[in-house]
């Protein structure tokens, strides 16, 4: 999920993008309760709130942007010039290619929100998977698309042959988020690729790659920036909300072919990445030392996490991205309460697997106190096979 921590170029999109086009922060729902348990631990620090549901780096960025963050404030007052042409620059040379197949936005919810105009319209359909990240679906629905949504396979991939069948003469967009959120699995480059050849010539598809960086090498998984294809209909999105742990500065790109990406950034909100937003981001992205060690920490807090699973005869389905997806065994409404009681916020119930609670990966001192509340729950009295 997008982190709450929206920017003010972000809230003023819907009105500087024309009518018809939904508000990116329509799509970014906060608990409730989660707004007021911040404000009373602002006004009594021994309330220590846990925000385990919004997919945040728990342990923020490096040394490097924060040095470069607190130079900030003598840019404040300029709007972005070499700052945002610097970034693009440095992600087209990243991944070889040309400065106009990169579109940089305000995190990457803007990204999804300029596709859904570009692509989407009343009459047109969106086929994505269910569940997945519903940001596009919303926007999409906000326009009058008809979105179709295609249950996971029980391996809990992408149910490609299904989605293909539900692709017609009005669809125009398939949305991927591999790995996929909330469930944290992964689609193999195979059949994605050989979905992506069967795919009638005008449907573009949309490859959300956000938690890309975490999945630890495996066979059957391959970057489409990484490893990408001859295909103009294909727009790869990512952002610098996860492992480069900048979601409060809001920035995230696409690279696609330079005529979609035109039609996307026509509804675009101008200077949409500030000025300081846009230096943290490339000081970010330079500091490659920085990822690799975000990479390892997380892979190494994902595998206690799974012990701790263990530990309690609980389930929990292998993860290739910064959450989990856990089965307690246990009524989910009640341990969502229990933890909210507790401060400790997860991820709302996700009614397409309402036996599962999403939990974000904290510092160790935030999983532990997770673990800690959740020991205090009556036993389950089952075993999990």
């Amino acid at each position: 999920m997008p982190s709450r921590r929206v920017l003010f170029q972000c809230l003023a999109a819907a009105a500087v993008t024309g009518a018809g086009v939904p508000s990116l922060d329509a799509a970014l729902p906060v608990d409730p309760s989660r707004r007021k348990l911040t404000a009373l631990s602002t006004a009594n620090p021994s309330i220590t709130p846990v925000f385990l549901d919004h997919n945040e780096n728990a342990y923020g960025p490096s040394e490097k942007v924060r040095a470069a963050l607190a130079e900030a404030p003598s840019l404040a007052n300029r709007y972005p010039r070499n700052e945002y042409d610097a970034l693009r620059n440095k992600l087209a040379a990243l991944y070889l290619v040309k400065e106009d197949h990169v579109l940089l936005a305000c995190g990457s919810s803007e990204i999804l929100r300029v596709a859904a105009s570009a692509l989407l319209a009343s009459g047109k359909r969106l086929v994505q998977a269910l569940p997945t990240y519903p940001t596009l679906g919303k926007f999409a629905r906000d326009l009058g698309a008809d979105v179709v949504e295609v249950p996971l396979t029980k391996l809990y991939e992408h149910d490609l042959d299904s989605m293909l069948k539900r692709v017609d003469a009005r669809t125009s967009l398939v949305y991927i988020c591999n790995p996929n959120n909330p469930t944290a699995t992964l689609t193999t480059r195979k059949d994605l690729d050989t979905f992506v050849r069967q795919l009638p010539d005008h449907v573009h598809v949309l490859i959300d790659e956000a938690y890309s960086d975490f999945v630890s090498p495996h066979a059957g998984y391959a970057s489409f920036l990484e490893s990408p294809v001859n295909d103009p209909r294909v727009v790869v999105c990512r952002t610098f909300s996860k492992v480069y742990g900048l979601a409060g500065m809001r920035v995230g790109y696409a690279v696609g072919s330079p005529d979609t990406l035109k039609r996307m950034g026509a509804s675009q909100l101008r200077y949409g990445v500030s000025t300081i937003a846009a230096k943290a981001a490339l000081t970010a992205v330079e500091d490659s030392e920085y990822v690799k060690i975000a990479i390892k920490r997380n892979a190494d807090d994902r595998q206690e996490f799974m012990n701790q699973v263990n530990i309690r005869m609980l389930r929990a389905i292998d993860s290739h991205a910064n959450f989990a997806l856990l089965n307690p065994l246990r009524p989910t409404d009640a341990v969502l309460d229990h933890l909210k009681q507790n401060n400790i916020f997860v991820a709302p119930l996700i009614p397409a697997m309402d036996k599962y609670i999403r939990v974000s990966f904290g510092v160790p001192e935030e999983i532990r106190e997770f673990w800690r509340v959740m020991d205090q729950l009556p036993p389950t009295g089952k075993m999990a096979m």
